[in-house]
């Protein structure tokens, strides 16, 4: 079984850049058109958030046109930048959330042999992850249920630090998801949010974060590190379940990508 993970869209509305730099649209179709040529299709793909630029309504149409040009299923969750309920309007195919947990956008997906569980850590108005008490007691009832399955738990940010200054803000109740997740080794994290693709070991579980379709966050580890962005080729995760085990694969959308920056989220250029 083949998933794939894009995350961190930026799709702006109008075909809008993001931070007045990269074409978050025109990336998203070049993934989704490379992604349609894979040798072994995936049999689902999966979008870490950060779909929309600031949540519009048209970010979403845009991501709804290109998403719907797969053959084969796409799962949405959502991450800081976007609006839960405009994602909803935009995209419900693509997010079954779970009605008994609203507003949070938390639902799994059965159909597979590997089971995937996606749970909300957004906040309206909020940067950071935030492990609210209602997600807690779903995805604590929804990992017990099937304690031995193997699962990918799939979430926006990343509840460990990266060492990336800037992006790693306090998370609400991050050890109260370490604690939950502990209990269950077959699980694997994955995450969004970085910008960046790495891998840890995080409460004993394996936790990775994706690449981004928009915009790739420069590795600079000192305490103001992580606001410096370059525009490029899109990124995506392939996991690979076989064998009783997920191997995650790092790939890279091939083609004709401008190489620019290094760019400043917190002052981005302005628009010529």
């Amino acid at each position: 079984m083949l998933v794939a993970q894009i995350s961190d869209l930026h799709v702006a509305e109008g075909r809008g850049l993001a931070f007045n730099v990269a074409d978050g649209a025109l990336l998203l179709e070049k993934t989704v058109a490379h992604l349609a040529t894979l040798p072994q299709q995936p049999d689902c793909v999966v979008v870490s958030g950060d779909i929309s630029v600031n949540g519009q309504s048209g970010g979403y149409a845009l991501v709804a046109e290109a998403l719907g040009t797969l053959a084969m299923p796409v799962f949405v969750l959502p991450g800081n930048h976007d609006r839960r309920e405009n994602l909803v309007a935009g995209l419900a195919p693509y997010c079954p959330a779970d009605p008994a947990v609203a507003p949070y956008l938390c639902y799994t997906v059965e159909d597979y042999p590997l089971r995937l569980v996606f749970f909300d850590a957004t906040r309206p108005g909020s940067h950071s992850g935030h492990f609210d008490a209602p997600v807690a007691a779903w995805l604590e009832k929804t990992l017990a249920a099937q304690p031995g399955r193997p699962t990918l738990v799939l979430t926006h940010h990343p509840p460990f630090l990266t060492a990336l200054g800037v992006m790693d803000e306090p998370y609400e109740n991050a050890e109260g998801l370490g604690h939950i997740l502990q209990k269950y080794p077959n699980v694997r994290l994955c995450c969004g949010h970085l910008h960046r693709h790495m891998f840890t070991v995080w409460h004993g579980v394996a936790a990775l974060t994706a690449p981004p379709v928009c915009m790739h966050i420069v590795p600079d580890f000192c305490p103001t590190g992580g606001d410096a962005f370059t525009d490029e080729a899109p990124a995506f995760l392939l996991h690979h379940f076989v064998d009783g085990r997920v191997n995650t694969h790092y790939c890279r959308v091939p083609g004709d990508f401008a190489e620019r920056g290094p760019f400043s989220f917190s002052h981005p250029p302005k628009l010529a």
